[in-house]
């Protein structure tokens, strides 16, 4: 007994020299801005003790979005990038996250992208949030500037940080469930095989049915021939509702791109990804290399790059962030690889994962002047 109250004695001085040498206000912070995010919205103690962000919706010269701003002193800007959603910038939960941060001291400017709300992503979304960044910063000059992006919306918030007038401006990603290769993310989504970094073997799941129907509908409307366009569309949407849905009939009106395009979905062979990819009409082929990060020199990234992937994400596996983790080797790079969090549903908090979630919420307040 003696022993086990010297040992918590021990605990509690090592647990106090933290918070005399530590940041005590930020990690207490940390762990009500995460209580917030578990929150989705509902009412929580975080939002008893700050004050409510104003938001009003905005426009510059080359776009358009909503801006949260906190009722005190603005400590940080930060670009939200929302990903493919119909809702877009109007989502409740990403709203609810930008109101977090925006009681953090954030400036949080969410833009719009028109594409996202047809559950697509363009790299125009690249330049798009590279205004929103010029402008956010031009709002506010003397603070650290900063994007956070969702899932595939990664791809043009790291594509807008490497534009030359921006790479030492941005300060910081938070990166969201997001990826590096879009042909090996296309790979695990079609077929659910994947890599981890620093392990030889190949894994594989089930893929997911949203993601494979996502892409389908995502490329659709790239496609030159109308006819194939809506069939696809058709498709798409049959299968949202109802995974089982009798497809054959319009499967057998496609022409060649549809085809094409509806290969890549129905494919199982992870070997057969890269040449089915290939076989993609040219506009769709030139859209995903456009977001293929892997294509991109991101060793010219600066900053701090902050990863946060859940472990059993069905729609981006965790290798992707392993990925671009090591692709940014100019960068300081956080990575918080976590359970429980299925892809981008980051108000998931458990016992299993609130230790990195917080580590990793602390991570981003400590961008903050």
């Amino acid at each position: 007994m003696k022993t086990l109250g010297r040992l918590a004695i021990g605990l509690a001085a090592v647990v106090a020299l933290l918070f005399v040498v530590g940041r005590p206000m930020t990690w207490g912070e940390a762990a009500l801005v995460m209580w917030d995010l578990a929150a989705g919205g509902a009412p929580t103690v975080w939002q008893e003790v700050t004050d409510p962000p104003s938001e009003y919706p905005t426009r510059w010269d080359s776009g358009e979005g909503d801006l949260y701003l906190p009722t005190g002193n603005v400590r940080a800007a930060m670009v939200l990038v929302p990903g493919a959603a119909v809702l877009g910038r109007d989502e409740p939960r990403l709203q609810a996250l930008a109101r977090t941060f925006a009681r953090a001291g954030f400036a949080v400017l969410v833009p719009e992208l028109p594409e996202v709300r047809q559950l697509a992503l363009s790299r125009a979304d690249g330049g798009r949030v590279a205004s929103a960044l010029r402008q956010l910063g031009k709002w506010q000059p003397d603070i650290p500037l900063g994007v956070a992006a969702i899932s595939y919306a990664v791809g043009p918030a790291v594509i807008a940080m490497l534009e030359d007038d921006l790479t030492a401006r941005v300060a910081f990603l938070v990166s969201i469930g997001g990826y590096h290769d879009i042909t090996a993310a296309i790979r695990f989504i079609t077929t659910g095989a994947f890599r981890p970094m620093g392990d030889g073997r190949e894994f594989r799941r089930e893929p997911n049915s949203y993601g494979r129907w996502a892409f389908l509908h995502a490329n659709a409307g790239r496609l030159d021939n109308a006819t194939d366009a809506r069939l696809l569309q058709d498709i798409a949407r049959r299968r949202f509702r109802n995974a089982d849905a009798d497809i054959a009939p319009l499967s057998a009106a496609l022409g060649p791109q549809g085809r094409a395009v509806l290969a890549v979905v129905d494919n199982r062979d992870p070997d057969a990804v890269v040449a089915l990819i290939a076989d993609l009409p040219e506009r769709v082929r030139h859209e995903i290399d456009g977001l293929n990060l892997a294509l991109y020199d991101l060793g010219r990234l600066r900053g701090h790059l902050i990863l946060v992937h859940g472990q059993g994400d069905p729609l981006v596996p965790y290798s992707e962030s392993q990925s671009l983790a090591a692709s940014a080797s100019g960068a300081r790079v956080s990575l918080f690889l976590m359970d429980d969090i299925g892809h981008v549903e980051f108000n998931a908090v458990s016992l299993g994962n609130a230790w990195a979630m917080w580590r990793a919420i602390v991570a981003l307040l400590g961008e903050r002047r």
